[in-house]
Order: C-alpha cells, then sequence, then structure tokens
C-alpha cells in the first residue's frame, strides 16, 4: 500500500513483479481450506513488549501517531484525500476507527502534503503513521482490527522504510503485513463457486529495484471455516528476524518467506550493486494504518469501481503491539513462532548484475528470445489483478517457446533491458517474432509496445492469427516508435535510452505463445 515516491506497483506503467528468466512473479495462494481448524502456535514469552497502544484514551495519540493530509492518491489512482479530521479518524470505545466517508475534498497533491497545488478527490478517509515515533528493525508486530467490506475498499496495515537507506520505493523495501481489497463482494478469485464472496487477506513483501523495476512476492489465505475478515476482530501478525519473515493470523502461521527470495539493487558510485546480506530488510521501518478508495488494485478487482451506496465504511483497531526477541534483539532471532504446515513462499532472488558490452543489441540480429531469453534481459508483468502468467514452455519441434496466459483485461508482459540505444534499428529494422493464439475472448487485440519510462512509450496493434495457427509477426521498428503513445497523445518511446524492448499486451483473456523473438535487419 504505497506512496510514491514510495511507489506501489499497481500503475499502469508499473509491475507486479520481476526476475531473470521468465519466473516474473511469484504470487501463492495460502489457503486453510474450508470448514477445517486450521493449527495454532502460540508465541513464547520471550518476546518483549516494547511499544503499543490499545486506543484506551479519549483521542488519538500524538505521541504515537501522526496524520498523513494529503489528496495525492497514494500513488495508484485512489480516489481519496487524507484528512485528520475527527470525523475520518478517531479513538471510541476502546478502539481507533478510521473511517471512509462519500465526502468530496480538496487538498495538497503531494504525498506530504507541502504542494501549494491542490487536488480534488470524491472521498475522504485517514491515513495514520508512527514514522520518528515508532520504528523497528526486526521483532513481532501485532494489530487487531475488523476490516471493512464493500466494492473500492483497500484497508491495509503496513510498513514502509524509515530512512530509505538503499533508495526510493521499493529498493528500500516494503512489509505489508495485512491487506484486502473489496470484502464481501462476489470474488475474482480463479475456480471459486458462483456467488462466493470475497475474503482472501494479503501479506505481501515488496523490494529490487526503485519503481518502476521493483519486484513483489505475495501470500493469500483464507480464514478457516468460511471466515470473512468482515465480519469480526482478527488479530494480523508478522515476526520479523533476520533473513526471514512470517505472517500470521489469528496465531494461524500460514505463509514464511527467507532473504534468498528477496533483494535489493541500486547504484553505488554509479554501478549497479546488490545489497549485503538481508537487505532491504535489515534497517528501521514504521507502521501504517490506513483505509483507501479505488486505486489500481480494488477499482480494477471484483466488480469494478468503487461503490457509493457502500459509506460510510470503518476499519476498527482495538491494538497495536510490537514486542522485540529478548534472546537477541539485533538479528531478532531466537523465539519464532513456527507452524510446521505454513507455506513457504519462495520469492525473487537477486538477478545477476550483466553490464552490456558494446556489441549488445547491435544488428544485424539481435535476439531477445530463442530458446531462453538474451541474459541482459529480466522478465517482468504488469499484473494488478494476479491474472498474468507466464512460463517457458517446450513444444515439439520448437525448442522452449514463451506462453503468456492472461484472465483479465489489465496486464501485459514484457522484457526489460538495461537502457540501450536502439537507434541504428530506426533504418530498416524489424521486431519480428512468431505468434501462436490458442484462446482468445472475442474482441481482445494484441498491442506490442516499446517504452523508455511512462509516459515514453510507443505501440502499435498486430492482428490476431487463426487460432491454433502459428504466424510470424513482423514490426517496422521506425513505424512502431513513430506511432507515439495512445494513452498520452504527443508522447513517445525515446529510442536513445530504450527500456522496455518488447511488450505484448492482449487487451482481454488470452492464451498465447511467442517464439523467435527478435529484431531484424531487413
Amino acid at each position: 500500500m504505497t506512496n510514491f515516491p514510495y511507489r506501489r506497483a499497481f500503475l499502469a506503467s508499473a509491475v507486479i513483479a520481476g526476475a531473470a528468466g521468465c519466473e516474473s512473479k511469484v504470487y501463492q495462494p495460502v489457503s486453510a481450506g474450508p470448514d477445517t481448524s486450521a493449527p495454532i502456535v502460540r508465541p513464547t514469552d520471550d518476546w518483549t513488549l516494547v511499544w503499543n497502544d490499545e486506543f484506551s484514551g479519549e483521542a488519538i495519540d500524538k505521541s504515537k501517531w501522526s496524520h498523513e493530509e494529503n489528496c495525492y492518491g497514494g500513488g495508484n489512482n485512489e480516489r481519496q484525500c487524507y484528512t485528520d479530521r475527527a470525523v475520518n479518524s478517531f479513538v471510541k470505545d476502546g478502539k481507533l476507527h478510521i473511517v471512509a466517508r462519500d465526502y468530496q475534498f480538496t487538498g495538497p497533491s503531494d504525498p506530504e502534503g507541502k504542494s501549494r497545488r491542490k487536488a480534488t478527490l470524491p472521498f475522504t478517509s485517514a491515513r495514520l503513521r508512527t514514522l520518528n515515533k515508532g520504528d523497528w528493525k526486526y521483532g513481532r508486530f501485532e494489530v487487531r482490527a475488523k476490516l471493512p467490506f464493500g466494492q473500492g475498499t483497500w484497508p491495509a496495515i503496513w510498513m514502509l522504510p524509515t530512512d530509505y537507506v538503499y533508495g526510493g520505493w521499493a529498493a528500500s523495501g516494503e512489509i505489508d503485513i495485512v491487506e484486502a481489497v473489496n470484502l464481501k463482494t462476489p470474488t475474482d478469485q480463479l475456480g471459486a463457486a458462483p456467488g462466493t464472496k470475497e475474503a482472501r487477506i494479503h501479506g505481501t513483501l515488496h523490494y529490487g529495484r526503485e519503481w518502476p523495476d521493483n519486484v513483489s512476492t505475495a501470500a493469500e489465505y483464507h480464514l478457516p471455516n468460511h471466515t470473512n475478515p468482515a465480519d469480526g476482530f482478527h488479530t494480523y501478525t508478522l515476526e520479523w528476524e533476520q533473513n526471514e519473515m512470517r505472517w500470521y493470523v489469528d496465531d494461524i502461521h500460514y505463509a514464511t518467506q527467507r532473504s534468498d527470495g528477496w533483494y535489493s539493487q541500486y547504484k553505488e558510485g554509479g554501478r549497479w550493486v546488490t545489497g549485503k546480506d538481508d537487505a532491504p530488510f535489515n534497517q528501521r521501518f514504521h507502521m501504517i494504518l490506513n483505509l483507501a478508495l479505488g486505486g489500481s488494485w480494488s477499482s480494477n478487482a471484483n466488480e469494478g469501481g468503487i461503490d457509493p451506496s457502500i459509506f460510510p465504511q470503518t476499519m476498527e483497531v482495538d491494538f497495536v503491539r510490537v514486542y522485540q526477541c529478548s534472546k537477541d534483539p539485533e538479528t531478532g532471532k531466537g523465539c519464532a513462532t513456527v507452524q510446521d504446515s505454513a507455506q513457504f513462499v519462495a520469492g525473487t532472488p537477486a538477478p545477476e548484475i550483466i553490464i552490456p558490452g558494446p556489441d549488445y543489441a547491435t544488428g544485424p540480429v539481435f535476439v531477445l528470445f530463442g530458446d531462453k531469453p538474451d541474459k541482459h534481459l529480466r522478465s517482468k508483468e504488469y499484473d494488478p489483478q494476479f491474472k498474468v502468467y507466464t512460463e517457458i514452455k517446450p513444444v515439439a519441434g520448437r525448442g522452449n517457446v514463451l506462453a503468456i496466459k492472461k484472465t483479465g483485461n489489465i496486464g501485459n508482459f514484457y522484457f526489460e533491458s538495461p537502457d540501450v540505444n536502439m537507434g541504428e534499428w530506426m533504418q530498416g529494422g524489424e521486431l519480428v517474432f512468431d505468434l501462436l493464439v490458442e484462446e482468445t475472448s472475442p474482441d481482445a487485440k494484441i498491442m506490442i509496445k516499446v517504452d523508455s519510462g511512462w509516459p515514453a512509450a510507443s505501440d502499435i496493434d498486430v492482428a490476431v492469427p487463426p487460432l491454433g495457427q502459428w504466424k510470424e509477426v513482423r514490426i517496422d521498428f521506425a513505424e512502431l516508435i513513430n506511432n507515439g503513445n495512445r494513452f498520452a497523445p504527443g508522447a513517445k518511446a525515446n529510442v536513445e535510452a530504450l527500456r522496455n524492448i518488447f511488450v505484448i499486451e492482449p487487451t482481454g483473456p488470452m492464451v498465447l505463445k511467442v517464439d523467435n523473438l527478435r529484431y531484424e535487419k531487413k
């Protein structure tokens, strides 16, 4: 749940996850299954309480919390202004109430609320943080909360770095203890029975490089016995120690991720380096509680948009408690609360940093993907709804091909390159690949794009071939560049500093394969 410049990956030109090769996203569903009693594991007495708020007073404790005040939209095109008004956040009956209201408001358009430029948004809500009032490295973080429901709601309990040691979002990391969108609306989960209500919670790490080269890995979880998180209070917990994170709900340990599946890469002295040890999750982080509305995730999931009939909606927080491991406060190790049935989320290891030589991306043929991607390229997806799936798949008579399945209307697959001057391809250069479409929705088209960072992008349509037939596609590179960005008139890719050198975007559900992807001189 991020705020640019700490930006989240749910943007038109952003990325959910990326990795070397074609393991471009790790998103692992984890479920207790219906009508089961999930195993419970209690924390030991070795955890020492070091910070807490029981919300037992009559007002929000300003020695512990600060309000963020802006109409920025969270970097995700969210539709709320965050205010410090009592109608949007208050303490009552021993609980913090964060209330989203259907009320137009005008305020600063920047995340820190300092800009003279104003924005007006249709809803109001609140976002509280402990920055410089509660900042921790390692520990156990418990938040007991009742989440809101309805189309367009996006509650989050999460953490951001206090010092941004490794650079802007997400090179310095983000820890999402729990998020949910659109609870109690018809779920869009693949394979769910008709009429099933949305009930998933999500625990996520964001890391890698600065946006848009960020990566994330996530686990989703269903509470036992068809319990919906919006129907009552549940305790959401993160245990964070050196080299490991663990997620819990009501003392059910449901997911684990380790440092060999996260990384930070940033420039030091002008050269890319990989952060040491368990970077970026080896620095101080602070906690954030907020309720967002709309945005690139919730507005594009389930029934879409924001339901105006649901307001007001409230996220209630009973307590926030932070513990330190007394056995080893420096590393947080020795106090782990572990259940063997918890799912391990493999994450994304740090890709090799390869410095292109003078012959990189030169003619007469520059192969992006034959049996595997060029070693300089990173396979990525823009996939805000978790509906884009890619893999390298063997096909008889062809060897390995790139297989892409898209089950929604939003998202794409692309190859990211180190910034490269492709000017030589403007004279007689073509982007060439073999394409096979296995399934498609009736009105879906195929866009091919290149870009040097949004909105400096260029796109062009290619015809959908007859189903089940391989077809060679040839695109004049100069025509593609000069076609410009249909979504940002006047903008086009900078051919001297291309970053994403092949993007394929079906405009609707489609199953397809790509092979022999290359730039070629006529």
